[in-house]
This record gives structure tokens, sequence and C-alpha cells, in this order.
């Protein structure tokens, strides 16, 4: 492709932690720089040097803290007001509840003409008392400081609106999610795998409470001899699962705790159905990354999941935090013939195919960058 922007028409994309735009968005901003002048801003460190590395655009490290941190977010927003004064962008692009403080609030002081907040997994839904009412606030302090607000699915979306967290039109980019699957590279492909014998249920994502950790091994360990359990990713110590969890998954035969893996193709092809039991989502990449890689995804009735899923069709829908519901679809899984579960997860490819190609989604959003910018 031919470099279209001219390089004062510059873009800058903020997340909270660059781990963000090494998997989620990775390749990203390097296709955007063919249009705008992009430059990245995410907390220091080595895996931001390789954000610099795989995308080829400027980096700017600036720490932001996950948690509440009043002090530190304040200094932070100092920061990006002083890094935007200097920068002088068209516009800001955050993602993540931090990032999207901070650089509204940067973006805002800083007279940024254009900035743009994406909301993905929500928090307060699930939160109840003083810490829903918090976060409402701070989610009602970002909408009211940008100028343009992207809810990532239609139950984001949803969940906006119920909770009156903003009255200004929200739209969501292409079928949703925030990146599109590459269904080249996420591809069905049986030479690599884990070699893990059995009827193998895979779980990709951080090991806390909130991605309904304790019932899903709850619910596995009703299962028959013949079923595994593949687990990928790191034990997370903001939501940690408590140490009871932690030593029923380290001393069960039948429980694979591998680690956080930087590419999952093996662990996905290793497996018969993903599942995926969080308590909230916005639009899991990891539903549409199995689902290209054409498994069938048993998950929670939740926002994203439940704009992917259909049941009987590509996957199953559960109650959150319903470990029978649970126990049993997971034995219904296992009880299917291979010709049913192969169908489905043709299906489910199809689906991601057909919606969720990361080169369409790529499309929607420069028509929307071209929309806003113009």
């Amino acid at each position: 492709m031919s470099t279209l922007h001219s390089r004062s028409t510059k873009l800058v994309i903020v997340t909270t932690v660059p781990e963000t735009l090494l998997t989620i968005l990775r390749g990203q901003p390097r296709w955007l720089n063919e249009y705008y002048e992009v430059e990245c801003v995410s907390s220091p460190g080595p895996a931001l040097d390789k954000v610099r590395e795989i995308e080829g655009v400027v980096v700017h490290g600036l720490p932001m803290q996950r948690g509440i941190s009043p002090i530190r977010d304040l200094i932070a927003v100092f920061r990006m007001w002083w890094l935007l004064l200097r920068l002088s962008p068209c516009a800001v692009h955050s993602y993540t509840p931090k990032a999207g403080l901070v650089a509204m609030l940067g973006g805002f002081l800083a007279s940024v003409p254009v900035r743009i907040h994406t909301f993905t997994g929500l928090i307060f839904p699930t939160a109840s008392g003083a810490k829903r009412r918090i976060l409402v606030l701070m989610d009602r302090l970002i909408c009211a400081l940008a100028t343009r607000v992207i809810p990532e699915g239609e139950g984001v979306r949803r969940d906006l609106e119920e909770f009156k967290v903003t009255r200004k039109p929200m739209k969501v980019i292409g079928s949703g999610n925030i990146a599109g699957v590459d269904t080249g590279y996420f591809a069905p492909d049986r030479r690599a795998s884990l070699g893990i014998d059995g009827f193998v249920f895979c779980f990709v994502g951080r090991l806390n409470r909130d991605k309904g950790i304790g019932e899903l091994v709850n619910a596995f360990i009703q299962l028959p001899e013949t079923a595994q359990l593949l687990l990928v990713g790191e034990v997370d110590e903001t939501a940690p699962i408590g140490s009871d969890m932690v030593s029923v998954i380290q001393q069960h035969p039948r429980i694979h705790a591998v680690g956080f893996l930087e590419d999952i193709r093996p662990a996905l092809t290793s497996a018969s159905v993903l599942v995926l039991p969080s308590y909230r989502e916005g639009f899991p990449n990891v539903v549409l990354q199995a689902g290209a890689m054409a498994l069938p995804v048993i998950a929670t009735d939740i926002n994203g999941c439940n704009e992917v899923i259909e049941p009987d069709f590509n996957g199953w829908l559960v109650p959150a935090k319903n470990v029978e519901q649970l126990a049993q679809t997971m034995a219904e899984a296992m009880s299917l013939e291979n010709t049913k579960l192969k169908e489905m997860g043709d299906n489910a490819r199809k689906r991601i195919c057909e919606r969720f190609e990361r080169e369409r989604y790529l499309g929607h959003l420069l028509t929307f960058y071209r929309e806003v910018i113009a």
C-alpha cells in the first residue's frame, strides 16, 4: 500500500500496559501508520520496547497503574498532558479504563481536537455499592472528555446506555471487537499441538476469579476420567483465585497449567472445546481466535460471548457462576459424536471469517478515523 498520510496528521494510541499492543492490537499501529503518523503510549518496560520493534512506530513510556491510585494517577495525567502538548496530535485514541481516564483528561487539557475512547470489558455492571458508583462516575468522566465514545460490542453499548454513562451517540465499529482476527494465522492445523490425550477443554486468559476459574475447575472435576483441562495464562494477583484453588490446579493429574504462551495456537490445536466461564467481557478475543481455528466454544451468556456464540450452531452458552450448568454442558460436549463436534467447529470458523476477519475490521476502522479526523 502507498503511504497516504501527511506527517502533520498524527494519531496517538494509548493503552494502560504494552501487552495490549503486543497481543490484541498487534499489527494495527503498523498498518495505520500507512495512513497516519502513529505513535503509541503505554507503561514503560521491555514489552514496550518490543512494541517499537514489531510495529515500527515511535513509542512513549508513561507509567499507569491498573488499580485506583490517586497520586500516581494525577502524575500520569500531568505527564500525558505534557506529552500530548509536545506531540500536538490530531487525535488520541485510548483503550482500557485507566488509559482512558489518563488520555482523555490529558488530551482535553492539551486541546487535542479528536479524543476517542473505546470501552472494552466494563467492570461496573458486576460491581456493587460504592465501588459501582465510583466506577460509573469515572466512566462518565471519560465520556464527558471524549469527543467520540466507541463501545466494543452491542452488549457494552447497551450497558453504557442502561447505566446512563453517556448520552453521546455510540456506534460499534464493524461487527464488534477492537482488532478482528487474522484467520490465516489462526487457522486449523493439527500438526502443532501440546500432545495431551483425551477430550481436552482449554481455557485461555488471566487466571483470576472474574474469569470463572473456580467454577471451571469445580465443574471439571465432576467429569469422566477421559476429560483433560488445559489452562493457558498466568495467575492474576489483582483478583486472585485463592490458594486452595491454586493447590487443586497444581495437584490434579488431569489439569495442565502451562502459564502464559505468546503463541496460543498449539494450545487451541490440542483442544476439543474452548471454555470461557467469565463473569464479564467486552468482546473476548480468544472466542474469536478459537472459532477461527474451528473450535466450538462453551461460554457464559454475557456481553461479547453471546454476540458470537449461537447455541447448538458453534457452541454453548451457560449462566455465569453456575457450576452445575457448566459441568452439564461440558459433559454434553463430551457426549457428542465427532461429526457433530466437527460440524460445530466448521460453523465457528465460517462465522469468524464472515464477520470478524482482521482485514474487514481494519477497513471499518480506517473509515471511522477518516470520518472523525476529517
